[in-house]
């Protein structure tokens, strides 16, 4: 299995996608600094109420841009090899269609979990420090109790995001379309992420959680009959 993902990496040159990251993070760093030019009045209200709570509120944005991301992802690695019958070749070699196929899924788990961590953490880092240094966007401090349950939060929150951007195939995959892929998890983030009056459905962490057991559940079920499908 190990050695069918480091072949499906080497093959699908999956650099751009690790660059794209890279300017997301720059994008999203970007947009959370605005909030230190929006301040005029010095006797106005912090941005946020906790430090806490700008954390949260980081780890929403960086899970919705990679959920969408990772639809991309998805979109490369499996819609658009059947699209273009791409698949069908490679199901003549002498290797479990399953196995192929959960190899492909698992790049897209894999990649989406530690885009996410990784994200977090350097924004949370940025964040904290500019925070820190240049003004109290945040007043309030964060002790190392909180910044190890923020992580763990964090963590289940992009495992719950992973699983998520498996759900996508589900709508995908019968229509052999990547745009109705991309669209679809653009759909499921405008739902789960949105944030209404400091509340959003993603931090319920059952929610997201749930719901990436449904895509993976979604996903098995979609290649459940792979070794006896005809795929042409």
């Amino acid at each position: 299995m190990l050695h069918l993902v480091k072949l499906e990496l080497k093959k699908g040159s999956l650099r751009g996608y690790v660059y794209g990251a890279l300017i997301a993070y720059a994008a999203i760093a970007g947009l959370l600094m605005l909030m230190y030019f929006i301040k005029d009045d010095p006797s106005a209200a912090p941005a946020f109420r906790t430090q806490a709570e700008m954390l949260s509120i980081v780890n929403t944005i960086v899970c919705a841009t990679f959920i969408v991301y990772s639809s991309a992802l998805l979109s490369k690695l499996v819609i658009s090899e059947f699209k273009d019958h791409t698949m069908t070749l490679l199901f003549t070699y002498p290797i479990s269609r399953k196995q192929l196929i959960f190899a492909k899924l698992s790049i897209v788990f894999v990649w989406c979990f530690v885009a996410i961590v990784l994200g977090n953490v350097l924004l949370d880092a940025l964040l904290l420090g500019v925070n820190h240094f240049v003004g109290d966007v945040a007043p309030t401090t964060l002790t190392t109790a909180d910044l190890l349950r923020q992580f763990g939060y964090v963590t289940l929150q992009a495992v719950g995001a992973a699983g998520m951007s498996l759900l996508p195939l589900v709508i995908g995959l019968p229509r052999r379309s990547v745009s109705a892929t991309i669209v679809s998890s653009i759909f499921i983030v405008s739902i789960v992420s949105s944030n209404n009056f400091g509340f959003s459905l993603s931090s319920i962490i059952a929610i997201p959680l749930s719901l990436a057991a449904i895509g993976i559940i979604g996903a098995y079920l979609s290649f459940r009959n792979i070794d006896r499908a005809d795929v042409a």
